[in-house]
Parts: structure tokens; sequence; C-alpha cells
């Protein structure tokens, strides 16, 4: 259903629209509160004067489409048919959506169930942000002005939880002396409310850590594992794993059997999680994995031998299978792709026959869509990269549609590793800081080159350069929001020599492929 505009279009910041009659269609429009205020960069509305309120859900195809002018009334919100998980998509135009316009901002509400009479119960809130550049959050509290972190924090987690926040957890921030603190507080990001909400320790011997991995559960808890904490300039190991509770903001911990860092996690369907690799106590390789199961606050021994460090952990589509790609044991490089399949005892290794092309260290991984997943960047040299650098500008893509997977070239991509990377919608895969090398002296830095990879229906992919960080950053945390948006928190700079550790969250919204 397409609606062409009438009207002269009017400056607006904030509507809070009520559902008009449509008598004519099954349904009712649900009251919608748009949000259309920033605080840095141009405004959502700036050159816009066309809208395309788009909604999509179950039974609803073709999506329902209404164009109009950016003066948005009651009248323009379309009728939405009763059902579970609609989603109402606004477009600003700088004319014509389905002529010359082109899109400047985007927004998505989070899924709302439309009654069979009325509308729901609360507005639906959409908040618009302009598209291909990097904007702070905004305070809902304070309007026109930038969310900042309660802490600046590097080497941290940042979890998408199942109602749209996202919990940061732990990490380090620099002390007056230079020192790298560990931290031990939890905040609470909720971009759609755009409010901040900091969760000081409960108990600082399960929160207190970095480098460590954070896994989402079938029910919505937060695993915590692993991890490091910074003692007088020593580097101590965890071999403790925590479960937050979102809803009761409970915490629970327990033992590990093994004492690790800077390593691998990733779960099955069940919610079992394997942790792979990683550094362990005397800065050595932790020589076996680890399975999780986090319901019951135990540990299972899985073993096999893999002394892995800067391994990349993935769970596959099947839901069955957690991979575990490339990663060094401080001799060799790892080319073998193992894969792990809970057996009702433990996690069963099993070689999958897959061999990277370049084998690597720190690389990222993201799913490529389909059955694929896209290896991007890593180091060449199986030694620690701060002496040795090698920074591959080169990824390569794992097809697992097949009983054999098969490994072939991906496109190049700027040299550098430990970026951060997310799939997007239609299998992209955004990819942003890092580390780079120097051209003079060949010395690691970080960087803030964003790109993004797009699959295409032949085996080559093209590759779009973004808008750059607003900083260089690695240790930083990169998460894509249910909105499409994508998420930047935290980091470690140290491009311009001293090192500073990031306070700031900084969203980018894609460009719409459809």
């Amino acid at each position: 259903m397409r609606l062409r505009p009438f009207r002269q279009a009017l400056p607006w910041a904030l509507l809070a629209l009520a559902p008009a009659c449509q008598e004519q269609e099954e349904g009712h429009a649900p009251q919608v509160q748009l949000v259309t205020t920033t605080c840095a960069g141009g405004a959502p509305l700036e050159n816009a004067s066309r809208l395309l309120l788009r909604v999509t859900g179950e039974g609803i195809e073709p999506p329902l489409e209404h164009v109009t002018f950016v003066d948005l009334r009651p009248e323009d919100v379309p009728v939405v048919p009763p059902g579970r998980g609609r989603v109402l998509e606004v477009r600003a135009y700088t004319g014509e959506p389905f002529a010359a316009g082109q899109v400047v901002s985007v927004g998505r509400s989070a899924p709302f169930d439309m009654p069979a009479e009325g509308g729901p119960a609360e507005p639906v809130r959409v908040v618009l942000r302009r598209v291909e550049t990097w904007v702070p959050v905004e305070d809902a509290q304070r309007p026109g002005e930038c969310l900042r972190l309660t802490e600046p924090r590097a080497a941290h987690t940042a979890t998408l939880l199942k109602d749209g926040r996202v919990l940061l957890a732990g990490g380090f921030r620099m002390d007056g002396a230079g020192n790298a603190e560990t931290l031990s507080s939890f905040e609470v990001l909720d971009p759609v409310a755009r409010t901040l909400t900091h969760l000081p320790s409960q108990d600082e011997g399960l929160t207190r850590r970095a480098f460590h991995t954070a896994t989402v559960t079938p029910e919505g808890e937060v695993v915590l594992a692993g991890g490091e904490v910074s003692i007088a300039g020593v580097t101590v190991p965890l071999s403790t794993a925590a479960v937050w509770d979102p809803d009761a903001l409970g915490l629970y911990g327990f033992e590990l059997a093994w004492a690790r860092s800077r390593h691998g996690a990733a779960s099955d369907s069940a919610g079992r999680i394997l942790l792979a690799g990683g550094v362990g106590e005397g800065s050595v390789p932790v020589p076996e994995p680890e399975g999780l199961e986090p319901q019951a606050l135990r540990t299972f021994a899985v073993p096999t031998l893999l002394p892995r460090v800067g391994a990349s952990v993935r769970a596959l589509p099947d839901g069955q299978r957690v991979a575990v790609i490339g990663g060094s044991d401080g001799q060799e490089l790892a080319p073998e792709v193992l894969t792990f399949t809970y057996d009702g005892a433990t996690f069963a290794p099993s070689s999958s026959g897959a061999r990277l092309r370049y084998p690597r260290r720190n690389a990222v991984v993201a799913p490529f869509g389909g059955q694929r997943l896209l290896v991007v960047g890593g180091y060449g040299s199986p030694a620690d990269p701060v002496f040795t650098g090698d920074a591959l500008p080169v990824s390569e893509v794992i097809d697992w549609g097949s009983p054999e997977p098969r490994v072939s070239e991906g496109p190049s991509l700027v040299a550098r590793g430990d970026a951060c990377a997310e799939s997007l919608p239609g299998g992209r895969v955004f990819v942003a800081g890092g580390r780079r090398q120097e051209p003079v002296n060949f010395r690691l830095v970080s960087s803030a080159l964003v790109e993004q990879v797009i699959p295409t229906v032949s085996e080559t992919s093209a590759v779009l350069g973004q808008e750059p960080l607003v900083s260089a950053f690695y240790l930083h945390t990169c998460t894509v929001l249910p909105d499409g948006a994508v998420l930047v928190t935290g980091g470690l700079d140290d491009s311009q020599g001293e090192p500073q550790v990031s306070g700031g969250a900084y969203l980018f919204v894609p460009l719409p492929r459809d």
C-alpha cells in the first residue's frame, strides 16, 4: 500500500501521534512517538522532505508502505493488522522515495504486538538517526547532550539483551600513573530509551575482569567467563565465571577448571558454552578447552589438546557445532578448522576438513549470509603481534553448506588485526577499528578504518569504505542493535602517542539495501 504526499512540510523534533480512526481496513493505527533530536552532527530531518512509513511482521506481505511529508499527522500512521512482532520503520528522504529521493535517516521500532481492538498500551517509539555517519547516543534526560560511559573502558564486553538493551561489563581504564586498572562495574545502555544505568559491583571477585568473554543463554542471562585482572602491574588470569540475570539483577558465580584470558567462547542451541584457547598461568597458552553448563553453574572437561592464542570461536548455523578458527600455539599458526559437538558428556572434537588459506591469529569472524562465515584480517605471525606485526590484508570465506566445508578466497581489505566485525541484514559484514602497522616503523597502532563487505551472487564480494570511527580504537566493542544500527563503545586509542581509553558510545546506521 503506497499513498502519495500532498502537503507542505513543517519542521518538528518530537511527535506523539494518536491513532486515527481508519475503519476501512482490518486493524487500527498505533500511537507513534517519533524522536528526531540529536546531540551532535546533522539533525535527522535536515534536508529531508518526505517520510516513508513501512510496517513489517508475520502475515504482512508485501510490507505496508505509506509516503507523506515530514509534518507527520495522525492520519498518516498506517493501519496495522492484528498480530505479534510488528515493526514500524521510518525512513526520511530528500525527495520522492520511489523516484530521485535519497535516504538521509532511518529508524525502526522494537517489535510490538497489535491487539484485535485498539492499539498497543504504550506508544510505538522510533528514533530517527542519520545514515552513514557516526553519532553519539543522545541523553533522553538532557536533550541535546550526549551520553558518556560512567567509566571509560576497553577490553570489556558489550552484550545485546533480549529486550534490546546492551550490557557493558568489566574492562580496564588507565589510572593517573598510566597503568591499567581493571573495572568491576556494569553499565546498561538502552539505545531506544537513550538512557545509561550504572550498576556498581555486587561482588568484585566475580565482576572485576577484562579480556573475558560474555555469552547470552537461551533464557536471556549473560555468562561472563575468565579474563584477567591487573594487580600492581602484574596480570593474573581468572578461573571464575559468573551468570548475570538481567531481570532479577542477580549474580551467581562458579569455578572454572582452567584460568584463562583473551580466549574465545560460543554456545550451542541448548546453551552449553565452549571456552577455547587463551592465555593461562605463566603467560602460556591454555592447553585444553572447557565446557560450561550455566543453568547448573558447573563446568565439564573437554579432554582435547588445543593450545591456541588468538583463535576465533563461533557457533555454526546448525546450532549443534562450535568451530575454532585460527590461532597460534606460540610457535606455529594453526590452519586447521576444528568443530566441537556435544555428545551427551562433553564437546567432542572433529576435523571439519577445512583449512585456512592464510593461517592467522587475532582475526575476526562473522556470518556472511547463508551457511558462510567470513574470516577477516588478523596477523600472519605466530608470536605476539606487538613484536612481529604482520597484519593481513586478506579475508577468506568458509562455506558450511555441504558435508565438507569449502574455503575460498575473500575480498582484500585494509591490513589490520584485532578489529571488530558484525553481520548486518542481507549477509553484509561491518568491520571497524583494530590495529594497523605504521608505514615507516611498522609499529602497531590503533585504527579508525571502517569497511563493509557486501556478498554478491557470485563468489566475489564488494568492499565499501565507510566513514571512519570518531577516534582510532581497538579493544572496543561492536554490537548490532535490533533497529539495524551498529553500536561501538569504549576502546583504546594509542595512535597519537599516550594511550587513551574511550568513554564514548557511538551509533552508525548503514544505508538500507532493500
